[in-house]
């Protein structure tokens, strides 16, 4: 398959994320243009779960949204950084939990047709609270336990969640059937 050609990109916004605007060329030599969110480091989210099987989740303020919702600890990477060093050090700061068995469990980018940013999956199994959190001023973020039995309810009732939870969910539950 051949990929468009870009013509032309400029940078039309810069910030927490830069907003870039390509002139792309189809194979027809049809010209359009394609603007999307430039992030600078890619990301890691963890679903952690206790000894006791249940998962630690946040229920984080998500401006865009005017709510809080529920999903799951993580955030940016540092430039270069391993995915699961920077995604414990995520959960750990988000959630005041750490865990001696975190591993990578799936890859994906949560909006390709807007976003660069991609996104690591970690499973963290018999998390233990190792401090408390320390959360950067912008984050508004309360750690919440829930049973397997308690999410699922909270999913079925139609609350409004993190589309990542759900991915997380997924690619810890294909993990889970892979060693079966």
């Amino acid at each position: 398959m051949e990929k468009p050609k870009i013509l032309k990109s400029e940078t039309i916004l810069k910030g927490y994320f830069d907003v870039q605007r390509d002139l792309i060329e189809r194979a027809d030599g049809k010209q359009l243009p394609y603007s999307h969110c430039v992030l600078p480091t890619h990301a890691a989210v963890v679903i952690g779960e206790t000894s006791d099987g249940r998962f630690i989740l946040n229920r984080e303020y998500r401006h865009p949204t005017r709510q809080y919702i529920l999903g799951c600890p993580g955030g940016s990477l540092h430039e270069g950084e391993d995915p699961v060093v920077g995604g414990l050090r995520e959960f750990s700061e988000e959630s005041g939990y750490s865990s001696d068995s975190i591993e990578l469990i799936g890859v994906s980018y949560a909006m390709p047709a807007i976003c660069n940013q991609k996104i690591y999956f970690l499973w963290a199994k018999n998390a233990y609270l190792k401090g408390s959190q320390s959360l950067d001023p912008f984050e508004f973020i309360h750690p919440e336990l829930k049973t397997e039995k308690e999410l699922r309810q909270e999913l079925a009732s139609g609350a409004i969640i993190d589309g990542l939870l759900l991915t997380a969910l997924s690619f810890r539950r294909l993990k889970i059937s892979s060693t079966l």
